[in-house]
């Protein structure tokens, strides 16, 4: 969570990232070995595994995700307490390189807004409430999701800088368009 003057409220409400942690996995051993692991080949290809309050899931091609942390810094921490538990049970791990691959962050702007008047106003937008409560802005890769309420989601963001950038991006945006809209209406 970030607060400065002027500056909206967010939190990172998911990080997820990817590792190899090793050339392959045998699932069916891992899964015999590994309490709580679940591995349902004919439904999904990847074993399961909730714990540390995070999701892992483990292909047999080595690759593993990780979904749930709230940093990236977390997300290394719960891979490696993964990769101790896959050594106790005789399951060796290479040393991972993580790569970030979602950051979804949620912002606060402190404020109501108007979605006709700003979706009307901000190019790459629509905002279609019979068929979703909130505007969407385009940024790059990113669709924002932006609330009457002044709260906004942000999906698909790749480091804790872009997340600070976004944000801060978003709020000059709305702000800005808020002046037109004040101009039209006067």
């Amino acid at each position: 969570m970030k607060a400065g003057f002027d500056f909206p409220r967010y939190d990172v409400e998911n990080v997820v990232v990817t590792t190899q942690l090793s050339k392959n996995f045998n699932l069916v051993d891992i899964n015999k070995k590994l309490a709580g692991a679940v591995y349902e080949p004919g439904k999904f290809p990847a074993l399961r595994l909730k714990k540390y309050n995070v999701g892992f899931l483990l292909y047999s091609s080595g690759s593993t995700v990780c979904s749930g942390s709230k940093s990236p810094e977390e997300a290394s921490q719960k891979i490696e307490l993964l990769r101790g538990d896959l050594k106790k049970c005789g399951i060796e791990t290479n040393t991972p390189e993580i790569m970030i691959r979602n950051i979804v962050a949620s912002v606060d702007l402190g404020k109501e807004l108007k979605l006709h008047e700003l979706a009307y106003l901000i190019e790459d937008s629509e905002y279609n409430p019979e068929y979703f409560p909130g505007m969407k802005i385009r940024k790059g890769n990113t669709r924002i999701l932006v609330f009457r309420t002044g709260k906004a989601i942000i999906p698909g963001l790749k480091s804790m800088d872009e997340v600070g950038k976004t944000v801060s991006w978003l709020k000059n945006r709305l702000d800005a368009m808020e002046v037109e809209i004040d101009k039209i209406i006067e």
